[in-house]
């Protein structure tokens, strides 16, 4: 009688296994798509590498869309791509990850920006001190100056285009409880951020803009121009003198306000009707309502600009405004026509800022209470230029502390696929402009103090790099995950030098 064999426990385990792969193999698509459901997206990618029957089904649109919409955390359509594509763009493309944090103010920055090449950052606050950082891998400081001694302080600062200059909007004041007195001043960012040229404002929170790399915008009513009492955009034109002995340099901005090398003259009368500006941007005319269905010239003369600008009204429950004016910055005689467009705002503009392309304006904004209080809703809205028919979109889920008398300045940006803002929660709120949906709050927690956030900017070029500024007088950069491994790359890069 043959004597029965034992299987050895390897050939129990090759028996199951080719079970086991067998099983999996007839395995329908239905099921296969409700088991695929269950994974996150790193399983999804891992199963992908199975077989070509699992490569298909794991790259199924309804697989992602699901995914999206659990890491949003909310629904919306997008038809123009694949949701797996979606998903990548709002968890590996998203500048969520703190990469450098750079100090040196030594007290609230108020304001950052970029330059037009995205090669240079500037930065300001209540220490009166202006600073500019060089943009890369590791941001570096290049020029710092004490513009203003406190309690005097910077509010804002813009790089002209020609990336020589910044125009900086000061207030100044002699103790705490003085009245502010507002000055804007040009200044050269190879001299050392020295002053050359400065002209008093006329109003206090006016910050003024470049109309051209050396022609800035000031607000005034009769200070130069005494024919009426409307207010007046003056473009003033500086002339830059080399001085020989570099110490003049060094002067305190007040001795630049006497100085005669600016010329002024009056670009735009406004009929005096009870608002006052506030803040101004200016787009070329070329790009202004461009998708617009009605006809108009394609083309534009060199010297044709729009000018932005919010207008506060005089009285606290009047609703405030955004007033769209065309001209001619190379005119001899002042525009007084009338708006080509006006936005009427139930509420209290507390930052704008335009796109890097100027298709867009962004900005935020605070309602009105019956009681004259301000709502703790920060709304930021956001208007297509290219298509002022449009309804501006807005973007909620930004809250102040509290309801409150007295507002506190919150400087929004935009890119092309996110939307950014301080706020005074101690983040800074980052939306997706498709969904309309917060998805980062990015920290500035600090242990035992508030810390507001007062400005964010995007890189003009890289929406995958965004700035923010806070009370704790941090500068932070905030990076995307491809943008940390592609400098974690080029670190590993050897230096041949």
């Amino acid at each position: 009688m043959e004597k029965k064999k034992h299987k050895t426990i390897s050939e129990y385990s090759q028996r199951i296994d080719s079970t086991d792969r067998n099983d999996w193999q007839h395995l329908t698509d239905p099921v296969l798509l409700h088991i695929f459901s269950y994974l996150d997206k790193h399983e999804l990618n891992s199963v992908c590498r199975t077989c070509k029957k699992w490569y298909r089904i794991a790259q199924d649109e309804s697989l992602w869309k699901e995914l999206t919409y659990r890491n949003l955390g909310c629904r919306y359509p997008r038809h123009d791509v694949s949701w797996k594509s979606e998903l990548k763009r709002l968890t590996y493309h998203a500048p969520i990850h703190l990469h450098q944090t750079c100090e040196g103010h030594l007290d609230e920055i108020y304001y950052v920006c970029f330059s037009n090449s995205g090669k240079l950052i500037a930065t300001c606050g209540a220490d009166g001190i202006v600073k500019v950082w060089k943009y890369g891998h590791t941001t570096a400081l290049l020029h710092s100056r004490q513009v203003v001694d406190t309690p005097s302080y910077a509010n804002y600062v813009e790089f002209n285009e020609a990336e020589t200059h910044l125009i900086m909007n000061c207030m100044m004041r002699e103790d705490s409880e003085e009245e502010s007195q507002a000055a804007l001043a040009v200044l050269a960012i190879e001299k050392g951020l020295a002053v050359v040229a400065a002209r008093h404002s006329w109003f206090s929170y006016f910050r003024g803009t470049w109309l051209t790399s050396d022609t800035f915008l000031l607000a005034d009513v009769s200070t130069y121009f005494f024919s009426n009492d409307n207010v007046k955009l003056v473009s003033c034109k500086f002339y830059e003198e080399e001085l020989e002995n570099p110490e003049l340099y060094k002067r305190p901005l007040v001795e630049n306000l006497t100085d005669d090398n600016v010329e002024l003259w009056s670009l735009l009368e406004m009929i005096n009707d009870g608002y006052r500006p506030h803040l101004v941007k200016v787009i070329e005319w070329s790009k202004w309502n461009r998708d617009s269905p009605i006809e108009r010239m394609a083309s534009s003369l060199p010297g044709e600009r729009v000018v932005i600008i919010y207008q506060q009204s005089l009285e606290w429950d009047i609703v405030h405004r955004l007033v769209f004016y065309k001209v001619d910055i190379y005119s001899e005689t002042p525009s007084v026509t009338e708006p080509i467009k006006i936005i009427m705002i139930n509420s209290e503009c507390v930052g704008v800022n335009l796109s890097a392309d100027h298709r867009y304006a962004v900005y935020n904004s605070r309602r009105i209470c019956v009681d004259g209080w301000y709502e703790q809703d920060v709304d930021t809205m956001v208007i297509n230029l290219a298509n002022i028919g449009e309804k501006p979109e807005v973007f909620e889920g930004n809250k102040s502390l509290e309801k409150s008398a007295k507002l506190f300045y919150l400087f929004p940006s935009i890119s092309s696929d996110f939307l950014a803002s301080g706020s005074e929660q101690d983040v800074a709120f980052l939306w997706d402009r498709h969904s309309k949906h917060v998805i980062a709050t990015l920290p500035h927690t600090l242990p035992d103090a508030k810390n507001g956030v007062g400005a964010v900017a995007f890189h003009p070029h890289d929406p995958e790099v965004l700035i923010s500024v806070a009370d704790d007088c941090r500068v932070r950069i905030w990076t995307s995950k491809n943008r940390e491994r592609q400098f974690k790359l080029q670190s590993d890069i050897p230096n041949c030098e």
